[in-house]
């Protein structure tokens, strides 16, 4: 993924591929953990801020 600059802020976009497999929709949070040296999602919350599993592949 490339990152892009937005305002003031550094942004990338995802994948369709990664956006399907996660199930993401507006207003997802997910939460992006650093692992030598790539980053991976670790789970995405609902807006309620309820943690939702990941769909299976």
């Amino acid at each position: 993924m490339k990152v892009f600059k937005w305002d003031d802020d550094l942004a990338v976009v995802l994948p369709q591929e990664l956006i399907d497999g996660l199930a993401l929709k507006d207003g997802d949070e997910i939460e992006i953990v650093a692992t030598g040296g790539s980053a991976t999602t670790a789970e995405t919350k609902d807006p309620g801020d309820r943690p939702r599993e990941n769909p299976t592949r």
